[in-house]
């Protein structure tokens, strides 16, 4: 099967998801297989992180649909943005409240205006009744809630995310008409999963039951898996990947 195109998330997939907002790099090996495979196929990133994070990180990508999808941005400076909701009274709620331990990460357009924010919780022990209130309150007020309970963060956001759609959209901007191969790790990447002709969960030993993906690698795998990739001219032997 060829690969037209390589889209991924971010956290957890192509980068450990355990370490600091500031320490997160993609591995060397990952890093310096993605740039080969960028001279002969599109790599987009698909991620609930904003445009300021994630480009410097990726510089190997094309294109990035950020924030979930809320926002896209291509490398030759078109940028696509969904209208949000204003975020400020939820964020004073955040502020008024006990939040001790837990780490604000505002998700910002290229623009500056706010589109989703997260409280992470990787450096404390988790508040479980804190974020829970939380999730109810801010529900209330209209915004998206989206929390995997494997993971350690909640995100909300002022508009409905949806990373099959940000897929979708990469496709036709990128004008992407093969196959489409997508990494991820999580439950929130299971639109993007169902809209990709091969599917793959990068895993770290948790539970992907819930995963709608069709194989599976661990990450220590997946820089041999991008290098061989990148050696057979984006061809890839579906025999060759574990399935679920």
């Amino acid at each position: 099967m060829k690969i037209s195109a390589i889209f991924s998330d971010y956290d957890g997939t192509l980068a450990p998801e355990d370490v600091s907002r500031e320490a997160s790099r993609v591995p060397k090996d990952v890093r310096d297989a993605l740039l080969r495979l960028s001279s002969s196929v599109p790599i987009a990133i698909v991620t609930s992180k904003d445009i300021d994070f994630i480009r410097p990180r990726t510089a190997f990508a094309r294109a990035w649909s950020c924030v979930s999808g809320l926002e896209t941005v291509l490398s030759d400076g078109r940028v696509f943005v969904t209208p949000a909701k204003d975020l400020s009274e939820a964020l004073q709620y955040v502020q008024r409240h006990d939040n001790s331990g837990l780490t604000l990460e505002l998700k910002r357009s290229t623009t500056g205006d706010v589109l989703g924010f997260s409280l992470d919780w990787r450096k404390a022990a988790p508040l479980g009744e804190y974020v829970m209130k939380t999730m109810e309150a801010l529900t209330r007020m209209g915004l998206t809630v989206v929390y995997d309970p494997t993971r350690p963060y909640v995100d909300f956001f002022g508009a409905k995310p949806d990373k099959g759609r940000a897929v979708r959209e990469l496709k036709k901007l990128l004008g992407v008409s093969g196959n489409v191969l997508f990494m991820g790790n999580s439950i929130t990447d299971n639109p993007a999963f169902e809209e990709a002709d091969v599917a793959i969960c990068v895993a770290h030993g948790e539970q992907i039951k819930e995963l709608k993906c069709g194989f599976t690698l661990r990450q220590d795998e997946l820089g041999g898996f991008l290098r061989s990739l990148a050696d057979d001219e984006s061809s890839l032997d579906l025999r060759s990947l574990k399935r679920r």
